[in-house]
């Protein structure tokens, strides 16, 4: 990607049309895999995609404009669409162009090359054997995969500002089905492949599929309960948006105005860490070109702070705190709950009796962001003095986020964080959860 040329094109361009603030803004990504199905490869797969975007201020309003296409050329017809866009724009941009933070954390992430195909067929093929040859009870169904990904950004403006990121990352995927007489089920692993060893991965992903096996429901009523940390994320990722300052400035979170107040336990502690080592990519600046930085959201139960990109920051008297993923918009940049006390071993003696959550389906049409309210179908173990006793499925779960914020009883002292995903958390024991069951 020659970004000079492109540079030097959108300023010859804006300058053509008397613009004197330009911004230019370039992803891409680039992904491939192979995936085994029975005893042979079934997908080789590989992709990539850019875009970039071109965006020009013009009588005091941003416009914008984008291209999967990022040639000079294309960059320079992106001028004079954006500049048609703003036109049309009712609101002026107050918030202007961002000249580049005075320092940048240094990060160690590096975009490799992706492995060949021949490797990650050979690898998926595997794995495929391996989950067969683990358990009698393998069938078909069964399938692994070796996925790669790699990410780069950069950000460039008239004000000054020229910044750039890339990172990689490749895992393993092991998804094993199970059958017992009529009865089946199926587990599976995704995790980076320096991070444990294949068999390892199998086996996880075998004895979860087994563990399954004669799973029942539970009468309904009221339980205590261990969230695992994969079911934590989810929870996390769908009501992300409430920490986020436009949500409160459009009033759409309960949150907004609590600032200063308590709105959890004192035993959660929120935090945004751009830099988390277990999570995928460290990129040092934010959409606007910020310097991130790790900020606690949630501390022992107070709201410390919501996330800020520039606008919103200027809308309601703060400061940014480096969580635009674009000029209108914010996200976390690695958000998970922090440690505790507890071991594994610990948590599920402090529970006693109730109920291990390893699974929660319906998130998308089962949870209420705005009121904080979900009902979501679920999965787990029945726990009983402290020890998992028989799986558990054909249940609903259903409280309010905010609430259990402040339900959380015990928090384990293992973080999590899902594979390129920007959101962990450890195992939190939450109380008096409505289950309805048989």
């Amino acid at each position: 990607m020659n970004t000079e040329a492109i540079k030097t094109a959108v300023s010859q361009a804006a300058a053509e049309l008397g613009v004197q603030d330009y911004e230019i803004s370039i992803s891409t990504e680039e992904s491939a895999g192979a995936e085994a199905l029975k005893d042979e490869i079934s997908s080789v797969t590989y992709s990539r995609s850019s875009t970039m975007q071109v965006r020009c201020v013009k009588g005091g309003k941003s416009g914008y404009a984008t291209s999967e296409l990022v040639t000079p050329e294309a960059a320079a017809e992106l001028v004079s669409l954006a500049c048609d866009n703003a036109a049309v724009i009712d609101d002026e941009d107050t918030v202007g162009l961002f000249e580049g933070s005075k320092e940048y954390t240094a990060v160690s992430d590096h975009a490799e090359a992706l492995p060949s195909a021949d490797d990650m067929k050979s690898h998926a093929l595997e794995l495929q054997k391996m989950v067969y040859d683990a358990s009698d009870k393998i069938v078909d169904g069964t399938q692994c995969a070796v996925q790669g990904l790699s990410v780069s950004s950069a950000l460039m403006n008239s004000a000054g500002l020229d910044v750039n990121y890339d990172c990689s990352l490749v895992y393993r995927v092991v998804s094993a089905a199970v059958k017992d007489g009529e009865e089946a089920s199926d587990d599976y692993r995704i995790i980076p492949l320096d991070k444990e060893d294949a068999q390892v991965s199998v086996d996880k992903a075998v004895q979860g599929a087994l563990s399954k096996l004669g799973a029942e429901s539970v009468d309904s009523g009221k339980y205590n309960v261990i969230m695992d940390s994969s079911t934590v994320r989810s929870l996390l990722s769908t009501y992300a948006d409430v920490f986020s300052a436009r949500s409160a400035y459009m009033k759409t979170t309960l949150l907004a105005g609590k600032e200063g107040q308590a709105v959890a336990s004192s035993l959660v502690t929120l935090v945004d860490d751009p830099f988390y080592p277990e999570k995928f990519g460290h990129c040092p600046f934010d959409g606007e070109g910020v310097a991130v930085y790790t900020k606690n959201i949630i501390e022992k139960g107070e709201l410390k702070t919501l996330l800020y990109n520039r606008m919103y920051a200027k809308l309601l008297g703060k400061e940014t705190t480096g969580n635009a993923s674009d000029a209108k918009h914010i996200e976390p940049k690695g958000l998970y709950v922090a440690p505790g006390e507890y071991t594994a071993e610990a948590l599920m003696a402090k529970l006693g009796n109730g109920l291990y959550i390893t699974d929660l389906n319906g998130l998308h049409a089962g949870a209420n962001v705005q009121s904080g309210d979900f009902s979501l179908q679920a999965a787990g173990f029945l726990v009983e003095n402290g020890k998992k006793s028989r799986p558990v499925k054909n249940i609903t779960i259903a409280d309010n986020f905010f609430n259990i914020l402040k339900k959380a009883d015990a928090i384990s002292d293992t973080v999590v964080f899902g594979t390129g995903s920007d959101f962990g958390a450890p195992e939190i024991l939450f109380t008096d959860i409505s289950v309805s069951g048989k």
